[in-house]
């Protein structure tokens, strides 16, 4: 792999750059003093992974990370610095990792290894094996055809992208029910009318290939054929289904899961019949967060499961034992200023939603490291 190491202290560099060195994973590594020189570089070379340190003059870690993923979403990210209170940032922009310095060899190890598993995790798949059709319904509505340029394709009117929608996520729908959900308010010969020439206009776009279309449709009823496209909340559920097979899943499964639920299913969309669907989802990726913070807890991971633990409470700040977990972890990281204003806001939601108090053991907890 090629790696670039970003640091305004000379020193540091020269430490890290001798460690990754001595690595089989890292086959080059640049190293910048100036993160602007470290951009201009990743703008005209190939760069696989990046180690930055956050507390930089002019442009800190975080604002280069961003930078770079804007450039390439396929560079890991690693943040190497010596402030722990940076930590639960770092891994809220999905870093791979987080080292503190001095950084030593048994710990940078750990590093690579992790990075090595989510590069074979995440490789690209057979492209000529590969579905025509992309859909991602997480975090918006995006449709892309391969062979028509890295842009999405634009379907005809707001009424065509969201009946596709609709049928991408029903998967089989009877059209007596797409026409009473999407055209309620039409009489029915009109409403008739609109759903075939709506779908008329999605095989237009989509469904070129005559011997092989995605959107089949019968006498009373529409067919989705999921294996003739890839669908992120497809890929997203088979994970599902998977994870919950086993006690203790593989962590892999849970990083490709974390990885496809980019946002709010159709975030943006006013579509009323997805709310149970978009609800679902989200309660699924709470599970894979809270399955990967108590993982990480196992493993002496204090930081990354506090990061977990944080972006669940972002999704649903009402749980009670997720800010009792923070809570204890604040406090294992020296972060008790920290503790103490998360013990404030569910101390604050408990009152005001239900009229009383935190559970008595984190009362108890508090009163200990008070």
């Amino acid at each position: 792999m090629t790696a670039i190491i970003v640091d305004d202290e000379g020193l540091s560099v020269q430490r890290l750059h001798r460690l990754l060195a001595e690595s089989d994973e890292i086959g080059v590594c640049h190293t910048f003093l100036d993160p602007k020189e470290a951009y201009s570089f990743a703008r005209e070379n190939r760069v696989d992974v990046a180690f930055l340190d956050i507390s930089m003059p002019e442009v800190d870690g975080m604002t280069l990370s961003s930078q770079l993923q804007a450039l390439d979403e396929s560079i890991r990210l690693v943040f190497v610095t010596g402030y722990s209170e940076y930590a639960v940032q770092a891994f809220d922009v999905r870093a791979v990792d987080y080292l503190l310095k001095p950084v030593t060899a048994a710990r940078l190890n750990r590093t690579l290894d992790r990075i090595v598993r989510w590069n074979s995790v995440n490789q690209d798949t057979d492209h000529d094996a590969a579905p025509a059709v992309e859909t991602r319904l997480f975090d918006g509505l995006t449709i892309s055809i391969r062979g028509q340029g890295p842009q999405p394709i634009k379907l005809r009117s707001p009424k065509t992208e969201e009946l596709f929608a609709y049928l991408v996520c029903k998967g089989t729908v009877s059209r007596d029910e797409v026409v009473e959900t999407l055209w309620s308010g039409l009489e029915p010969v009109k409403a008739w009318k609109n759903l075939n020439s709506t779908l008329y206009y999605i095989r237009k776009t989509i469904d070129k290939d005559e011997s092989n279309r995605i959107i089949q449709t019968g006498k009373s009823e529409i067919r989705v054929d999921a294996g003739g496209m890839f669908c992120d909340l497809y890929e997203f559920d088979s994970l599902m289904k998977q994870i919950r097979l086993y006690p203790e899943p593989h962590e892999n499964l849970l990083r490709q899961a974390e990885a496809l639920y980019e946002g709010r299913l159709l975030a943006g969309k006013s579509y009323e019949w997805s709310e149970g669907i978009a609800h679902k989802a989200e309660r699924d990726y709470i599970e894979v967060m809270e399955k990967l913070a108590r993982r990480c807890l196992t493993q002496d991971r204090p930081t990354e499961s506090l990061a977990y633990f944080n972006r669940i409470l972002a999704l649903d700040n009402a749980r009670e034992d997720i800010h009792y977990a923070a809570i204890r972890l604040y406090s294992q990281l020296g972060c008790k200023q920290e503790a103490l204003k998360q013990y404030r806001v569910i101390k604050e939601l408990l009152r005001k939603n239900h009229g009383i108090g935190p559970d008595p053991k984190i009362e108890a907890f508090m009163a200990q490291m008070s």
